[in-house]
């Protein structure tokens, strides 16, 4: 299960940037989650649970926003959310360039 690392990652960037901000408590973490890294949420957020007791983050909230597969026609240049992972333009049958839907990323550490 790669999400007790993913949460053991996420935890170590909140709970140094606390410390860079002379912070004492972590309210919530605000992250993005691609549609496409891979991520089950639920074992995520147990993991998270399981990590932070006895932290500076142990109150706290993970806050996920879900990005859309998005991604760009390298044909007519038209961009859509990708369905069903079909990275086949709906409209030329060009091949779709990926924009978003792989992102893994620490958004925001909201401390006291």
């Amino acid at each position: 299960m790669h999400e007790a690392a993913l949460a053991e990652n996420i935890l170590q960037i909140a709970q140094e940037t606390a410390a860079a901000s002379h912070a004492h408590k972590i309210s919530a973490i605000g992250l993005k989650l691609g549609e496409m890294s891979g991520v089950e949420v639920e074992a995520l957020n147990f993991s998270f649970d399981v990590l932070k007791k006895n932290t500076p983050a142990a109150e706290a909230e993970l806050k996920i926003t879900r990005v859309p597969i998005r991604a760009k026609c390298n044909k007519c240049g038209k961009t859509f959310t990708v369905a069903h992972y079909n990275f086949f333009c709906p409209e030329c049958d060009g091949i779709l360039i990926l924009q978003s839907g792989r992102e893994l990323l620490v958004e925001f550490v909201d401390c006291e």
